[in-house]
């Protein structure tokens, strides 16, 4: 039982540790060291006042004792030549005096052989609380006797010396500590004073060595801060060579490299970005020229059909040849109706004879029809302008990968399109209510449509973002700059 009891305690006792190291270390260093200088400047002196008060206090008892066996002593031989002629108006004049010149001395008291208060320095009236004192002496002392009294004055350090060996009877000398004590209390006083001057300043010095060690740190924090936000060209000042300098000098490297490999990189990134857009500008015109065949030569070539049919039809007379032409009718007219679909699959004349906005409003259409689920399409700021090629189809390619994707794995019911030019940039949300899906697991699956998406977004100097958890549908948000110009500009910067 006491060993779990021991073990609780010293695990208490390392996680007290544990936690005062973790708050240290998360403390600022110019607080840091202003504060050991601070604690050592309290210990110094607390040590140094404890140390100085204990002594003047021990020199003070050994003077005052010291003292007050030499007044005693001293009165002790000069009393009995009053008391031998009776002249207790002498004796007390010279007591009185005596205590006048010397003011540490609060009064004298000389006590015959019957206890009898013969002579003293307290004008009028014997303090009654002496009286109590001195009502419980023993029989008259033969030797010094030293004592303290405390009195509503303070301490009083009373001696009693005998006069004449006790035959005459003893004084009683009182020396008081006030003065002593207020001498000390100035010492004191001035010691502080001056020990307060000490600490403001060394807490000006502490805090000049912090602004001289923290003031590089600082910007070397900020510099840290810039870089981590991708700019390359901070560069700080190199001054001293001490640890601080060697620092600087180290971080100003590591930058410059960074801005090296950052060109490097960029370098690479433009080159895969040109050859990228070769690649899809290559696929756009491949789809552009099948589709103005099909459309301009293989329909032609059908509706001509059609018109021969026709008049075939009219010239037979017979029941079967007239059926067999209309079912060669009905085929023509639906292989037209697949090869215009294929058509505007390809790429829709309407995108570049009208723009986007027409474009996405058939491809949306054609999507309520043939997936039959609901999609709704609200464009915002595209009322009288038109955006760059190559952005609008971007922007197509992305909604229609959207719909299709959405249609083959998503099983929604309801899908909402945002389009919104503002700031020269177009910006668009694409959200379903569908199954969802895990955006973790993305790399390992074969969506190629999504990985398309995105490399069309960033091409343009964009960016891309999915959203998706299971059973809570997935939202697609993209932004692309509305010029060409201006995703140049951004990919060069």
């Amino acid at each position: 039982m006491n060993n779990e009891r021991e073990a609780s305690f010293l695990a208490r006792w390392r996680a007290a540790l544990a936690r005062g190291g973790r708050w240290l270390l998360e403390v600022p260093l110019h607080f840091k060291i202003m504060g050991m200088v601070l604690g050592f400047i309290l210990f110094f002196g607390t040590v140094t006042f404890s140390f100085i008060s204990a002594t003047l206090i021990r020199n003070m008892e050994s003077v005052l004792e010291t003292e007050s066996r030499s007044f005693a002593v001293e009165l002790a031989h000069q009393v009995p030549d009053y008391l031998l002629l009776h002249d207790y108006y002498g004796l007390t004049k010279m007591l009185a005096n005596t205590v006048e010149n010397r003011p540490d001395l609060r009064y004298a008291v000389v006590v015959d052989r019957l206890e009898q208060v013969v002579a003293h320095t307290f004008g009028a009236g014997f303090p009654a609380d002496l009286l109590a004192v001195q009502a419980g002496e023993p029989e008259p002392p033969f030797t010094l006797r030293l004592r303290k009294i405390p009195t509503n004055e303070g301490l009083i350090w009373e001696t009693t010396a005998p006069i004449m060996q006790g035959e005459e009877g003893y004084i009683r000398i009182g020396v008081r500590e006030d003065n002593f004590r207020r001498q000390i209390t100035f010492f004191i006083r001035s010691f502080l004073s001056s020990s307060l001057w000490v600490a403001v300043l060394g807490l000006g010095m502490s805090a000049f060595l912090t602004w001289l060690i923290t003031s590089p740190m600082k910007k070397l924090l900020l510099a840290t801060k810039a870089v981590e936000a991708g700019d390359y060209r901070v560069s700080l000042p190199e001054g001293a060579r001490d640890e601080v300098g060697r620092l600087i000098e180290a971080f100003n490297l590591m930058v410059r490299q960074l801005a090296k490999a950052q060109e490097e990189r960029e370098e690479k990134e433009k080159i895969r970005r040109d050859f990228l857009q070769r690649v899809i500008a290559s696929q756009e015109g491949e789809r552009q020229r099948i589709a103005r065949e099909l459309h301009d030569q293989t329909g032609q070539a059908l509706a001509s059909i059609m018109v021969g049919l026709k008049v075939l039809e009219n010239a037979a007379g017979k029941d079967e040849v007239r059926a067999r032409v209309a079912e060669i009718k009905k085929a023509i007219t639906t292989e037209m109706g697949v090869i215009h679909d294929l058509a505007v699959a390809l790429r829709p004349s309407v995108l570049d004879h009208m723009g986007l906005v027409p474009a996405l409003e058939l491809c949306v259409a054609d999507a309520r029809k043939r997936y039959r689920f609901n999609v709704g399409l609200s464009v915002i700021g595209f009322v009288g302008r038109r955006a760059d090629a190559a952005v609008e189809t971007c922007v197509y390619r992305i909604v229609q990968e959207a719909l299709v994707n959405v249609a083959r794995h998503a099983g929604a019911g309801e899908i909402k399109i945002l389009l919104d030019w503002r700031s020269g940039r177009i910006r668009g949300v694409i959200e379903d209510d569908g199954t969802g899906f895990d955006p973790a697991g993305l790399a390992a699956s074969n969506r190629l449509g999504i990985f398309g998406m995105k490399e069309r977004a960033q091409l343009l100097g964009g960016a891309f973002r999915l959203e998706s958890e299971p059973g809570q549908g997935t939202m697609v948000v993209f932004e692309v700059p509305a010029a060409i110009a201006a995703a140049e500009d951004e990919s060069d910067g």
